[in-house]
């Protein structure tokens, strides 16, 4: 039986943690990872499908300085090993053991964290679910868009105009050309990235992260990347090929007409790609 529930739990350092779960805890879990400036709001559509829900655990949080999450400003706040023990916080408080990791663009990052921290074997693998930053301080600014170059200004920006204009050139970029968010949707999103602090957004995606344990260490990972063609945040070709000269097991989906969110613009298509992929992956780590 399916059951929804939240709760905050507390960091290592003190910071809070915003976590929300649903489905079966005695199966395997997924820990849902989201992007900047977003929430865990982008995983609706994936706590609301019945198949994950019966076969699967499904967790999310808020990362540090987003959402419901604590926002510290301190940028020592944001090193590393904070985001590990966020994630270490969120297994321990939920009894997770060897969780796969599905993280939506920024999200994707904290794979680095973990590993570095902890080694490959705390997680079963990694999906990347849109625009997948593998890492940020060596692999992102290898496949960010000229777009995305153009955004980092206006993040840094102190200017509360610009602000507004990032916000709105930022999430309108989220989706396919032509294909943007229902209104009240795109709503949600805006207000999400003008309430976070300045501080906190910047602290997010300028953080270091000791990207080299994480190449000589999380190869034997198995890799699912589920990706729009139409992405305009991300150079998908060149991300998808640096993936592959960093983890040995690397599965990818493309889909069309789609942009850098395929969790909220094509939610039926990825889910089955998450299930699908995730129950391989299970069967052939317990034949071993």
């Amino acid at each position: 039986m399916s059951t929804h529930a939240e709760r905050t739990l507390t960091s290592a350092d003190g910071t809070n943690v915003f976590v929300k779960s649903a489905g079966d805890s005695s199966k395997p879990a997924i820990v849902f990872l989201h992007g900047l400036s977003s929430s865990t709001l982008a995983w609706d559509s994936q706590f609301a499908d019945q198949d994950l829900l019966r076969d699967f655990h499904l967790v999310r949080y808020d990362l540090r300085g987003h959402g419901r999450s604590g926002k510290p400003l301190d940028p020592s706040a944001y090193e590393s090993v904070r985001f590990a023990e966020d994630f270490k916080a969120v297994c321990d408080g939920l009894g997770l053991e060897r969780p796969f990791l599905a993280g939506w663009s920024l999200g994707g990052a904290v794979v680095v964290d973990i590993v570095a921290a902890y080694g490959p074997s705390y997680l079963s693998g990694i999906l990347y679910i849109g625009g997948g930053v593998l890492s940020l301080t060596a692999y992102h600014p290898q496949y960010a868009t000229e777009h995305i170059g153009k955004l980092i200004s206006l993040f840094l920006s102190t200017d509360p105009d610009d602000v507004s204009r990032a916000a709105e050139s930022f999430v309108d970029s989220c989706t396919a050309p032509g294909n943007p968010l229902p209104y009240a949707e795109g709503a949600k999103w805006l207000g999400l990235f003008v309430s976070q602090p300045r501080t906190a957004r910047v602290n997010s995606f300028t953080r270091t992260q000791p990207y080299g344990v994480w190449e000589r260490e999380a190869r034997g990972l198995p890799v699912l990347i589920v990706q729009g063609a139409q992405d305009l945040q991300c150079t998908h070709e060149i991300m998808i090929r640096l993936a592959k000269g960093v983890y040995d097991d690397v599965e990818v989906r493309i889909i069309e007409g789609c942009g850098h969110c395929p969790a909220v613009e094509s939610p039926a298509e990825t889910n089955r790609y998450i299930r699908e992929w995730t129950e391989i992956v299970i069967a052939r780590q317990h034949a071993i």
